[in-house]
């Protein structure tokens, strides 16, 4: 068969049983970089968009009448209001409020904070933006903080732990990303990184097949008219369903070979360790499936020569 002979060229095994284990025996606990924890690049630029509005609001710290001095400057400068959200740790900036949950009449209000240099508040938004600062708990703060840019930064990073899930979905890609640059210039091959098979098409006047042209790939190779779709992942064992994700690359693997595609699959992460019979069936239905530690062995250069010569 030969996909074991491709891997028997890297590793020690007869079978594709000893694939499968060789495979479990090197994966990874992490997918974690040292930038995963905190988009330190993100939060600097999301603080300095809002520096000049910050610097306003602490015009009002140690106020000794900050209610009539918070009302005085929103009037004033309107524009300081679109940066009321952040200071309550949220990203929107029009969003429902209930009042009185119980009123018939007025249950819910709608507060849009969205408010430009030059725009002006009738007396009764002054008093309705200032009676939910009041409300919030934010007017309390210009007794406590020191200043708003370092208080933001917090909440910027507090808020960029959330984003945490999505990074770690990314994690793997971005690590690939660099060896699929170095692999392009050695190999000169072209690359696309996050796209969708439709632009694959557009791009390189190919052929894709019909379910996927708008789903997007993580990365999509082109050299001399061949095509690889390589898809990157990482699975820790909470709510991953293994049966389900082999199935699914199975499926995507049929169908780029109907159009002449090459497919590989990279994949890491503690899901499979208790998932052989799963991971045996994807060595046994898939050309290339790989993991980080056999990449450092060199098989994601191996089998792009296969596929691209």
């Amino acid at each position: 068969m030969m996909a074991l002979q491709f891997y028997k060229n890297y590793l020690p095994v007869q079978t594709l049983d000893d694939v499968a284990q060789n495979f479990r025996k090197t994966l990874v606990p992490t997918n974690r970089s040292s930038e995963f924890f905190v988009d330190w690049k993100k939060i600097r630029e999301n603080v300095d968009s809002i520096k000049t509005e910050l610097a306003l609001w602490d015009s009002l710290i140690n106020s000794k009448s900050i209610k009539s001095d918070y009302a005085k400057l929103i009037a004033d400068y309107p524009e300081v209001l679109k940066t009321m959200p952040i200071l309550l740790a949220i990203r929107e900036v029009e969003f429902p409020v209930i009042t009185d949950f119980f009123s018939p009449d007025e249950a819910i209000k709608t507060y849009n904070f969205s408010r430009k240099k030059g725009d002006t508040l009738t007396k009764e938004e002054v008093e309705e933006f200032t009676a939910f600062a009041e409300k919030s708990g934010v007017l309390p703060l210009f007794s406590n903080v020191r200043n708003f840019h370092d208080y933001v930064m917090g909440v910027e990073v507090g808020m960029d732990t959330n984003a945490r899930k999505n990074r770690s979905g990314d994690a793997m890609e971005l690590a690939i990303k660099p060896l699929v640059e170095k692999l392009s210039k050695s190999m000169k091959f072209d690359f696309l990184f996050q796209r969708t098979f439709g632009h694959a098409q557009e791009k390189y006047g190919v052929s894709a097949p019909t379910e996927l042209v708008n789903r997007k790939s993580d990365f999509i190779i082109h050299k001399g008219g061949k095509l690889v779709n390589i898809e990157v992942n990482y699975y820790s064992g909470s709510g991953s369903k293994p049966e389900e994700i082999v199935d699914s690359y199975i499926n995507r693997r049929n169908e780029l070979i109907s159009k002449k595609w090459a497919f590989i699959w990279i994949t890491d992460g503690d899901v499979w360790n208790t998932s052989h019979n799963q991971l045996k069936k994807g060595f046994d239905k898939l050309d290339y499936l790989l993991n980080l530690d056999f990449i450092k062995k060199g098989m994601l250069e191996g089998a792009l020569r296969e596929v691209l010569k």
